[in-house]
């Protein structure tokens, strides 16, 4: 039986790739008629961006920012229909209501506390009383009037049931996973000079650790090494350092990148689930993670890479020497990182077990007007 899926996908960070890769399975899906909804948190030239910028301009961008997603939200429940809902879009504290109407699934790779107890993702200030009373309270009335949950990690359902009293049963743990055809081990793309290359991508520099990596590479023992740096903000490149800001999700470029490398390092200092990991994983590289977030459900330590202390530039240094000084363990932690990536982190079977729960629900409503 056929049943409709209204999917509104915040588009920040590595939610973008996650989105694009479920649309890519869900097109192989033909009982599900899924529909997609983009929630984005900035429109350039859009009325709210102007009220901000030419009259507001003290207002704190995160508070226009919600504005456009509860408006863009708004206005696609509006007018979909669809007989049960899909969101991981961060505005969806407002839209309770709607959930207790409608069987829906909400996905998460944190929850607002886990993230305020995060130094990197702080906005400087601590919540009043009041307001984080609110706060936690908006969460929890959303949680309540969903049919289920999805977290992307063990860490995250932890955080439901201990901070928001989710019970277990109502949580599945489905992580994101990538396209293991497309993500492949080519280690003919490696060129054959005796260079170690060590990969880092990372939207946002600073909270991915991108200066403990620098450090790094300052102290470095290895003499033939290079450090390739995929981001959005501004680096200093040469002397060995190459920076590339205008890389594309799930693009060739990119996946030589990772194919033509030694080893993955990914220091953040804030992390939810860090989807790159996966993809150097699947690409068949060693890995090297900090312990912030879901890391822990994604490296098995001392098997296909190592998890050191968040901002621990000492711990990250020595892991990466280990790794680079030592070919065959860079081979062996390779092999590993890919059979882990089929056995976890595949997107067709992750995607079609999220799908299957969709369909679930969809047994308990008929199709209506959202």
């Amino acid at each position: 039986m056929s049943f409709s899926v209204g999917f509104f996908m915040d588009q920040i960070a590595g939610h973008v790739t996650n989105y694009h890769n479920l649309r890519a399975v869900a097109k192989s899906e033909p009982e599900m008629d899924a529909r997609w909804y983009e929630i984005s948190y900035r429109k350039p030239g859009g009325s709210i961006e102007r009220l901000r910028d030419e009259y507001l301009p003290f207002m704190p961008s995160y508070i226009s920012g919600v504005t456009r997603g509860a408006l863009e939200m708004y206005r696609a429940l509006r007018h979909a229909e669809s007989d049960v809902i899909f969101t991981n879009a961060s505005v969806r504290i407002f839209f309770f209501r709607t959930f207790r109407a409608i069987p829906t699934l909400i996905d998460l790779d944190a929850t607002p506390l886990q993230l305020d107890r995060m130094e990197a993702y702080s906005t400087g200030w601590r919540d009043p009383r009041p307001l984080a009373a609110l706060k936690w309270q908006l969460f929890k009335r959303t949680l309540d009037a969903a049919a289920r949950v999805q977290a992307w990690s063990h860490w995250a359902k932890q955080s439901l049931i201990d901070d928001y009293d989710v019970p277990g049963e109502k949580i599945i743990v489905t992580p994101p996973g990538v396209c293991l055809n497309f993500w492949q081990p080519n280690t003919t793309m490696r060129p054959n000079d005796k260079v170690l290359r060590v990969l880092f991508v990372g939207a946002d520099f600073r909270r991915k650790g991108g200066n403990l990596l620098l450090e790094w590479f300052r102290q470095r023992q290895q003499p033939n090494c290079e450090l390739h740096v995929v981001t959005r903000e501004p680096v200093a490149s040469g002397n060995g350092i190459f920076v590339y800001t205008d890389m594309k999700p799930n693009s060739q470029r990119l996946l030589a990148l990772y194919q033509q490398s030694d080893l993955f390092v990914l220091p953040s200092i804030g992390e939810c689930f860090g989807i790159a990991t996966i993809e150097a994983m699947a690409a068949g590289l060693p890995v090297i993670a900090s312990d912030v977030g879901g890391t822990a459900d994604i490296i098995q330590a001392g098997h296909n890479g190592y998890i050191v202390p968040g901002n621990d530039g000492a711990a990250l240094i020595a892991a990466i020497e280990r790794i680079l000084g030592d070919e065959q363990r860079r081979i062996a932690m390779g092999r590993h990182s890919r059979a882990l990536a089929e056995e976890r982190f595949d997107v067709q079977k992750n995607a079609r077990r999220t799908f299957g729960v969709l369909q679930e629900l969809s047994n308990k409503r008929l199709p209506v007007s959202i």
